[in-house]
């Protein structure tokens, strides 16, 4: 095992002890278990899975920010997450529509980039509220 802070500028979004992490970095997925060597990575949007002691799995949704591996202590500093069962899917919808009508009326290439990045990160974003309203469903 080992210790998980999450912390945003709004503050701390998860504390505790985990097994394993599973982390969107900017380069691809990154696994971490107990005794990871040490190491600092920029973080990407993406779906952030912690599993617990417990065997229960908590999964976030974060864009952006630093991961740091150090002493079985792994601390993320992220720009935003939240909890994907906070992610209501007709919001994450309309953020993506709105990225993508924004995007259309890009005047230069610098603002067409960060309005393509935008659209990526909502379509992640509402991507991840489908699946896990997927899998809420009960079976029949």
């Amino acid at each position: 095992m080992f210790h998980l802070s999450i912390v945003t500028a709004e503050g701390s979004v998860y504390e505790g002890d985990i097994e394993m992490l599973v982390a969107p970095a900017v380069d691809g997925e990154l696994g971490i278990l107990t005794n990871h060597h040490p190491m600092v990575t920029k973080l990407g949007p993406g779906a952030m899975r912690a599993l617990k002691p417990d065997k229960t799995e908590q999964i976030l949704f974060v864009n952006g920010g630093y991961l740091e591996v150090l002493n079985n202590k792994v601390t993320i500093l992220a720009d935003t997450a939240e909890n994907i069962d906070a992610i209501q899917i007709e919001q994450a919808r309309a953020a993506r529509a709105s990225a993508a009508s924004m995007l259309k009326n890009a005047k230069d290439d610098v603002d067409r980039e960060k309005l393509e990045e935008e659209l990526r990160t909502q379509m992640i974003r509402e991507r991840l509220a489908e699946v896990n309203q997927y899998k809420k469903k009960p079976s029949v």
